[in-house]
């Protein structure tokens, strides 16, 4: 494998500041920190093919940057992904999956917040 080049900025998401690693050029991790926590909003890995590891390369490139790992809206079809990705200990809590517009908390699948 070749070495991790690794591009960080932030940018203003709504009234919050919001942080991207950019890794090998295409994969992102968008989220907010918090202290020593980050709020992983949203992991990618572009055009390159799936279920070749990089999603889980990207969150062991995170986790020694933080002491806690949550990750909310996670995209229905993805929750397996962050099932494991907890079960490995590379995340540590799954807040809340989405569903079109509507946001569903994880535990007990209680309804949060319908949009639009």
């Amino acid at each position: 494998m070749h070495p991790l080049s690794v591009y960080e900025y932030e940018f203003l998401y709504g009234h919050r500041m919001a942080t991207v690693f950019k890794l090998n050029g295409s994969i992102k991790i968008i989220g907010f920190i918090r202290g020593d926590t980050f709020e992983l909003r949203v992991l990618t890995i572009g055009s390159n093919p799936r279920r070749k590891g990089l999603g889980k390369m990207a969150l062991q490139f995170l986790r020694p940057r933080f002491k806690k790992i949550a990750v909310t809206e996670i995209c229905k079809e993805a929750l397996p992904f962050w099932l494991k990705m907890k079960e490995c200990g590379l995340v540590d809590k799954l807040w809340t999956i989405k569903d079109g517009r509507t946001l569903y908390l994880i535990k007990g699948a209680r309804k949060l917040i319908k949009a639009g």
